[in-house]
């Protein structure tokens, strides 16, 4: 499947999952109008372990539409270990954790990686010319506009990102 089709089928799913349970209303004009936030957000990752292949510590750019403070869309721009450039496409879920701190969360995010290639295409499992399935557990805490997160990267290592809400309905 060429990866024009794949991306296409993967932002169809996500779109589709993310109006499960709260559909565009009637009166919105176009999709933006679903969107109640725009999270944008930098980062970096650091590894379980170290080896000889990784290039540097991995950057993270991203951004991140959200309805009801809950459902998720987004995209995340980052040069993997190996320096390759590498994005992130996916759906998401955010549970708040009162019990724990007002501002505290769990979210989970599933998509598409795309960007390890080559010698390191096995890096990621189920990893197809480039494109593989993922899931991203984190934990955050974000007070008004200011987040922060820990993203769980399997067996590879820690995210920790920054955010700013920049746009809010």
């Amino acid at each position: 499947m060429p990866e024009g089709r794949l991306l296409g089928l993967a932002l169809l799913l996500i779109s589709s999952i993310a109006t499960a349970d709260d559909a565009v209303p009637d009166n919105a004009s176009s999709l933006t109008d679903w969107f109640d936030s725009v999270y944008i957000q930098v980062g970096y990752g650091t590894h379980w372990n170290d080896s000889d292949d990784y290039t540097g510590t991995p950057l993270l750019g991203g951004i991140e539409a959200a309805h009801n403070d809950r459902h998720r869309i987004g995209i995340a721009l980052f040069n993997n270990s190996f320096g390759q450039f590498s994005q992130y496409y996916y759906y998401g879920y955010k549970w708040q954790m009162p019990f724990i701190a007002e501002s505290a969360y769990v979210k989970l995010s599933g998509g598409l990686i795309h960007g390890y290639k080559d010698e390191y295409e096995d890096r990621l499992p189920f990893n197809h010319s480039g494109w593989a399935p993922v899931i991203i557990p984190s934990l955050g805490w974000k007070h008004g506009r200011l987040g922060f997160d820990l993203a769980i990267l399997g067996d590879a290592g820690l995210m920790f990102s920054v955010g700013y809400d920049a746009w809010q309905r």
